[in-house]
């Protein structure tokens, strides 16, 4: 059995990936810059890779998973929220609108030379929500951590009106192609 490690502080990534396997958790803190002059694809791919390379340098002979997740309208990049002001601006932006979520993830074995890089595109349309609906959702706090100040698994989902693509991705881990990889990297799944 291969050892993996999950290089992530998310909750959401744990409780997926660990629906599945048994993993170690090591983090190491990046500079996690935005700059939208940059692809989404592109952001959260080097934002993967800038979190799981170096747990990877320490931990050569395991299988090492970092990800990265940005929300993306017109152009401009979302993380997380600073604080519940920030949290509305983003839903208010994303209002009545489809906003795309990006996940990059990174997958490194450096004993057998591997620092593999993808990422999966979802689609995520809002209602047009008004500011009473949005107050109440900023009253749960579900927006805390959570890029483009929502969480579709849990009270978010009341604000969703259609998804394209794969759920999981907008959650933070696109597990079906991260299991796809691990079979073609290492003839190795999640089985």
């Amino acid at each position: 059995m291969e050892k993996i490690i999950l290089a992530s502080n998310s909750p959401r990534r744990r409780e997926i990936l660990g629906e599945f396997i048994d993993f170690e958790i090591i983090t190491r803190e990046i500079n996690e810059v935005k700059d939208d002059a940059f692809s989404p694809w592109t952001t959260v791919m080097g934002l993967a890779f800038g979190k799981g390379i170096e747990v990877a340098k320490e931990n050569e002979d395991s299988i090492v998973l970092s990800a990265d997740t940005l929300v993306e309208l017109d152009g401009k990049l979302m993380g997380k929220p600073k604080d519940r002001n920030d949290a509305r601006d983003m839903i208010r932006a994303l209002r009545g609108k489809t906003h795309n979520v990006f996940t990059g993830y990174a997958i490194f074995k450096l004993s057998q030379g591997i620092k593999y890089v993808d990422y999966e595109k979802s689609s995520v349309k809002f209602y047009d929500l008004s500011d009473e609906e949005i107050e109440d959702y900023l009253d749960t706090l579900e927006y805390k951590d959570k890029a483009g100040a929502y969480g579709i698994q849990g009270k978010g989902s009341l604000l969703v009106e259609e998804i394209q693509g794969d759920f999981f991705n907008i959650v933070g881990l696109p597990i079906g192609k991260i299991n796809r990889d691990l079979i073609k990297l290492f003839d190795f799944n999640l089985w």
